[in-house]
């Protein structure tokens, strides 16, 4: 088991004054991560990787994931699809931009305007313009 650190910092230098924040954070008994940098093919939707009780290739057990992080390295954006049995939400991934997750939940109103809570199913990405090349880094204990 490993400790995971996570820090992230904005720094600007604003019209002479120096601003910004740092956010550290530990996440404790990590055992396994997975990290990969993927070419999207243009004009096609490409499933980056799935959640499940059962261990299969590609797939994170729901229960263990901890940390997600999808950053994409393109100058084109990413249409980012986070899907569960019940509901799906649409991000757009910009250029140079990143996605964090630290939950495999995920809660919507329903007609009644109850919150309901949903494990995601998947992660899916799809270039809005040329091929797009995307880093994924999951940790799980």
């Amino acid at each position: 088991m490993a400790n995971l650190k996570l820090s992230i910092k904005e720094q600007i230098l604003l019209d002479g004054t120096e601003r910004g924040t740092e956010y550290r954070y530990t996440i404790p008994n990590i055992t396994s991560i997975d990290n990969r940098i993927l070419t999207l093919a243009s004009g096609s939707e490409t499933e980056i990787f799935t959640f499940s009780d059962v261990n299969n290739a590609g797939t994170f057990i729901t229960s263990s994931f901890k940390y997600g992080r999808i950053t994409n390295y393109s100058n084109t954006g990413i249409k980012l699809k986070v899907s569960s049995s019940a509901e799906a939400l649409n991000f757009n991934l910009a250029a140079s931009g990143s996605f964090m997750l630290n939950s495999s939940e995920i809660t919507g109103s329903n007609n009644t305007g109850s919150f309901v809570y949903d494990d995601i199913v998947s992660i899916k990405l799809e270039p809005s313009g040329s091929d797009a090349k995307v880093e994924y880094f999951v940790a799980t204990t």
